[in-house]
């Protein structure tokens, strides 16, 4: 018999919406145990099988794989089309699929979330149809007020909130609805690593928490450093300044924590040096264009390199490809390291 209940737990996982920590915190594990199962370097103990079996509403038979009945099956080909629809952008079409889906499946809170999601995207159209948004809208509320897990529960919310603010121009509903959120003090990683709540912590507990709050902060910081600091051309020297220190600071993180690099932070890197490389080319160098974008693809490789990224519609190359196409690097596109550089990362991106 071939027992997969490493992948049964992941997919299980993804259908419910909630990461490896919320499962870990409902079975009183870590979430370190939780990614050896998924990735099959370890098996949960026989004790935790009722446990899973029950948290996920299965049979213990169907968490180690032993039957996956024809409506499962059929679950699992929505959400491969969800995940498609995603990647790809909404439109008409893809609204009448998901609403199909939610026909058959109106439980499912991913789908339901999937086609919510959908209808708010018609807010972005030059006339957006109101009745479809309205539709939404009622949709968001409804699977925030019967969530019963905090991230998905999150996901709505924020949803909900872009609503009031890009569709309804509604700045007093936006305001209310943020507030639904918690607070930076109310996160889970920030309790872990306060060192004055009277909690004992384990180490890797804190260095994981250390590293998600650090990466958050990057994000954050890239970002308005991009976008929200005045974007002369007197103003790009201090915003590559700006963007090595974010760099630099990434690594003291990892350094700090005693630990390599997650899949999450080699992904934010690569997006900090393709950001170096618009303000480089802007400024016509060269060298420094090639070499920002050089860092670049070493970090996605490194992402690639990932058993975890395999079982995804797209890998990190897919999407860093289009940005290859920007009229920005036409100064550089006749390049040959800039070509064998775009063949690289549309192999990495074909895997």
């Amino acid at each position: 018999m071939n027992i997969s209940i490493g992948e049964n737990i992941k997919k299980m996982r993804n259908q419910k919406g909630i990461t490896q920590e919320r499962l870990a915190e409902g079975l009183g594990v870590t979430p370190q145990a939780i990614s050896r199962w998924e990735s099959g370097a370890g098996y949960p103990a026989i004790e935790y099988l009722p446990d899973l079996a029950g948290f996920f509403g299965v049979s213990v038979d169907e968490l180690l794989g032993v039957k996956l009945s024809e409506r499962e099956a059929r679950r699992e080909e929505i959400y491969a089309t969800i995940n498609h629809i995603e990647d790809c952008g909404y439109n008409p079409t893809a609204i009448e699929l998901l609403r199909e889906a939610h026909a058959e499946f109106p439980g499912d809170r991913k789908i339901s979330l999937s086609l919510a999601k959908a209808l708010c995207s018609v807010m972005w159209e030059e006339e957006p149809d109101r009745t479809l948004l309205r539709e939404a809208e009622k949709m968001l509320r409804d699977l925030i007020r019967q969530a019963d897990d905090n991230d998905f529960r999150f996901a709505c919310i924020k949803e909900l909130a872009i609503l009031y603010k890009e569709a309804w121009k509604d700045e007093a509903g936006y305001d209310e609805v943020v507030k639904l959120l918690p607070g930076i003090d109310s996160c889970r990683e920030v309790f872990i690593t306060d060192c004055f709540n009277g909690a004992v912590r384990k180490q890797d507990e804190v260095r994981e928490s250390v590293r998600t709050l650090a990466r958050k902060t990057v994000n954050i910081l890239r970002d308005y450093v991009a976008y929200s600091l005045p974007n002369e051309e007197k103003d790009w020297d201090a915003k590559i300044v700006s963007l090595r220190r974010l760099i630099d600071f990434t690594g003291w993180v990892s350094e700090w924590t005693g630990g390599e690099n997650s899949e999450e932070t080699d992904a934010a890197v690569a997006v900090l040096c393709r950001y170096l490389s618009t303000y480089y080319v802007a400024q016509g160098k060269k060298n420094e264009t090639r070499d920002s974008l050089t860092d670049m693809l070493s970090y996605v490789e490194r992402v690639c390199e990932r058993p975890s990224v395999n079982d995804k519609p797209h890998n990190i190359a897919w999407y860093f490809l289009p940005y290859l196409n920007s009229d920005r690097y036409d100064p550089v596109r006749g390049e040959d390291w800039f070509a064998a550089l775009r063949k690289q990362l549309e192999e990495l991106a074909a895997k």
